[in-house]
């Protein structure tokens, strides 16, 4: 049975342990495991629909125990490949046995443009016609500040504060689930632009899902750009609890996170211990919110 509302991966893009990396938390999450495990960062909202796709999809479809058999929308951020995987497509077309609708892909604005190169340039699209025909996988573009419904959710992509070569800026998602909840996911972002901030001043969030790439105890002041770090975070989330966007009642979670500064123990601990007006956790790679 799919669990909705589930982390398939909370790591940022080398993945923690990093199999090139012999530092301390590398090491300590190869000895302990657990949640200091971590996989390229997915969310399932449910059986039909998930947020990113990217680098480990086998193997979280193993480490979850759940098949993408019933997968029928992705909602791309952006894509960098640790969130955009195009063998998952492939992958999808070679199955013995496979679903008999196509798979929705949606990208925003400029990021549908990776199309015309991916299309060209990776080994396995030779022959593309066969594994990107319109039975098998439908791509739609979508725009910034536009709603649509998209698997029994209305959803609008936000500009978020990254770049990449063919986007000005990723794609975060404001959700309003099936159940009436409103969930924001908000990865892949430095402190938030102005006019996201705008935008979600309008919005009570009961979910809030936000990156935390650079876990660094020590703050220096300055909200970053591109990602954020821990205590730039905190900032873009004071500025949203001052607004009206989350209060005590919001769940907060932390993903996206690289191997820096702590490990997950140990920034469960430092958050903790922060007096803080709303309920913050740090995901784990399985973690399904509801339960």
């Amino acid at each position: 049975m799919v669990k909705n509302l589930r982390f398939w991966g909370t790591s940022a893009g080398e993945g923690t342990p990093t199999p090139f990396c012999e530092c301390d938390i590398c090491r300590t999450a190869r000895a302990v495991g657990g949640p200091e495990l971590r996989l390229r960062s997915s969310f399932r909202i449910d059986e039909e629909t998930m947020l990113d796709i990217g680098a480990d999809f086998n193997a979280a479809a193993l480490k979850m125990g759940e098949t993408l058999f019933g997968l029928k929308n992705v909602l791309y951020t952006h894509t960098h490949e640790d969130h955009f995987n195009y063998m998952m497509i492939w992958t999808r077309y070679v199955a013995r046995k496979k679903p008999d609708f196509p798979l929705n892909i949606y990208f925003v604005d400029k990021a549908y443009d990776i199309l015309d190169k991916f299309y060209f340039t990776s080994p396995v699209t030779s022959g593309r016609e066969g594994y990107t025909r319109s039975s098998d996988v439908n791509f739609v573009r979508l725009e910034f500040l536009r709603e649509y419904d998209i698997g029994g959710h209305r959803v609008t992509p936000l500009r978020g504060n990254h770049a990449t070569a063919f986007e000005d800026n990723s794609a975060n998602y404001l959700i309003k689930l099936a159940d009436g909840r409103r969930l924001y996911y908000g990865l892949d972002t430095g402190y938030y632009l102005d006019e996201t901030f705008e935008y979600l001043a309008g919005q009570k969030l009961d979910i809030l899902i936000s990156e935390c790439t650079m876990p660094i105890l020590t703050d220096d002041g300055r909200n970053s750009n591109g990602h954020m770090n821990l205590h730039t975070f905190l900032r873009c989330a004071e500025r949203l609890y001052k607004q009206g966007t989350i209060d005590e009642r919001t769940r907060v979670y932390l993903t996206h996170i690289a191997p820096i500064g702590t490990t997950h123990a140990g920034l469960c601990e430092y958050i903790a211990g922060l007096k803080l007006p709303y309920r913050l956790m740090v995901a784990y790679d399985g973690l399904a919110i509801d339960g």
